[in-house]
């Protein structure tokens, strides 16, 4: 025999480790590109829905800020929180799974 039963269950724990140090460096890249693209749009849509001017006359709910321009930054708002969800739901699932 080439390997003891202690030796050989060595090897095999050691195999196994990388195996799932390559599988979670794998995922970690994947959710690094996600975030990563999702800042991008997040960034890319508060720019495009802040284009919009603003003018300082008050409305009939008295302040500027609530006009019809603010929709865009709740759109921002809400697209991000439910990103956030998104990615924190993600990765929760792999902590998990890996444990």
């Amino acid at each position: 025999m080439k390997y003891t039963t202690d030796e050989a269950f060595k090897e095999i724990t050691k195999r196994g480790a990388e195996i799932k140090r390559k599988r979670d460096q794998k995922i970690r890249g994947v959710l690094s590109a996600a975030s990563l693209l999702c800042v991008i749009a997040l960034v890319m849509s508060a720019s495009y829905f802040s284009a919009s001017q603003v003018s300082g006359e008050q409305t009939v709910y008295g302040s500027f800020v609530l006009s019809a321009e603010t929709g865009g930054y709740v759109l921002v708002a809400v697209l991000g929180f439910v990103l956030g969800v998104i990615v924190t739901c993600v990765i929760r699932h792999f902590k998990t799974k890996a444990k």
